[in-house]
């Protein structure tokens, strides 16, 4: 009997592993949430990027339904991954809505969210199960991990606002207040209060020197709460995170804590180049927090096989370039020198060339889905190869 309630016991576990595979995408029967699997302690949310607007879905109308659309989210959170993938052997988790804002909003609770459809309210729990079976895999894993909610602002002041659960009011009370345990256990980062390997204080992986976004503004990203920018002055608008941060978060238990970074448009979300370079400082920032707070190495990077989808392993180290993928057949060159790109298929066959000028150029070959070798030549640098594959 104790046998078997101790396998009752470990069946959601296993049932978790089975169900989603690190490097596979899933999507809601309905075709509209997308989840990543990915194998990292990192979760990504793009609640508001969508852009599907379907008939069969009504449009929200419920008193307080907001429906203006989060621009370019939706590829930020693609890039990220991509970023990802370009990088590392692992992946983040990402989990997306490609229903347009006016048709559903995953960061409400469900009756806000889907004007209590009944069709739209199925696909909202669709979204929240996916993240849940993230949160659950990276609590199994790794003990202990981040969700990173992304959204974006059209607020006068161009910074990232970073919220945790704590309004602009209760930032700017002090460091006193900040650490009270009443604050502490209402806050997206509860259970890193706790755990983090530095024992530092709410307040100081809120705005410290070690805090994300006093790493997003060192790295030329102006964000609030940080070090350099402590709390938003009074009058001035501020988001201090919603459902997905509140539900996801460690507040109400767990050890995978939640942020939500609201993005401005010009220099992050407005372009593919600006987008790329963000996602690449957010993964950079990202995997300092982490190794700073919760690992204290960087093991957690490794330790997985590549996964498909993107821009994968590099065999050298890159000295004169660098690639900013873009997900789909398209990505962006960062060239120091002139050189020559070809476009092999995995038969050794030439499938495309294009000369590469000193600095950022777009690469949009016209070909089939498939493996792809990318291999650059320049004049006294050594040539270099990277393996891509074009998604459909």
């Amino acid at each position: 009997m104790r046998l078997l309630i101790c396998w009752l016991l470990l069946l959601p576990q296993w049932s978790l592993c089975q169900m989603y595979v690190p490097g596979q995408t899933y999507w809601s029967a309905d075709g509209y949430i997308e989840y990543r699997c990915g194998s990292l302690p990192l979760i990504i949310t793009a609640p508001h990027g969508g852009y599907l607007s379907p008939d069969s879905l009504p449009t929200r109308a419920c008193p307080g339904a907001t429906t203006v659309q989060d621009g370019f989210t939706l590829e930020l959170a693609q890039a990220i991954d991509s970023m990802y993938g370009l990088n590392h052997a692992c992946r983040p988790h990402v989990v997306i809505s490609h229903l347009h804002r006016r048709k559903l909003d995953p960061n409400r609770d469900s009756s806000e969210a889907s004007c209590n459809d009944a069709r739209s309210m199925s696909i909202w729990r669709a979204f929240h199960g996916f993240v849940q079976a993230a949160r659950d895999t990276v609590q199994l894993k790794f003990g202990k991990g981040i969700l990173l909610d992304l959204h974006g602002h059209a607020h006068t002041i161009q910074r990232i606002e970073l919220g945790y659960q704590l309004t602009g009011d209760q930032l700017r009370s002090g460091d006193s207040a900040i650490n009270s345990a009443f604050r502490v256990q209402r806050s997206g980062i509860r259970s890193l209060v706790g755990l983090n390997l530095g024992a530092q204080t709410h307040s100081a992986l809120l705005r410290g020197p070690q805090a994300l976004g006093t790493l997003l503004h060192a790295s030329g990203y102006p964000s609030v709460p940080s070090h350099q920018d402590s709390a938003p002055l009074p009058g001035e608008p501020f988001f201090s995170g919603g459902y997905i941060t509140e539900r996801h978060g460690s507040m109400f238990g767990g050890t995978v804590d939640a942020i939500q970074l609201e993005h401005y448009m010009t220099g992050i979300r407005n372009t593919v180049t600006n987008r790329s370079r963000y996602a690449d400082t957010l993964r950079l920032v990202t995997n300092r927090f982490l190794t700073t707070h919760y690992f204290g190495d960087t093991l957690f990077l490794s330790g997985c096989a590549a996964t498909p989808n993107a821009l994968l392993d590099n065999k050298h180290h890159h000295s004169w370039f660098k690639v900013y993928p873009n997900p789909g057949n398209a990505f962006y060159i960062d060239a120091d020198t002139a050189g020559d790109l070809y476009l092999l298929d995995m038969q050794g066959k030439k499938r495309f060339q294009q000369s590469l000028a000193n600095g950022q150029q777009l690469i949009s070959p016209t070909l089939p889905a498939g493996v792809y070798i990318l291999w650059f030549k320049a004049a006294g640098k050594s040539p270099e190869w990277l393996r891509w594959i074009n998604a459909p």
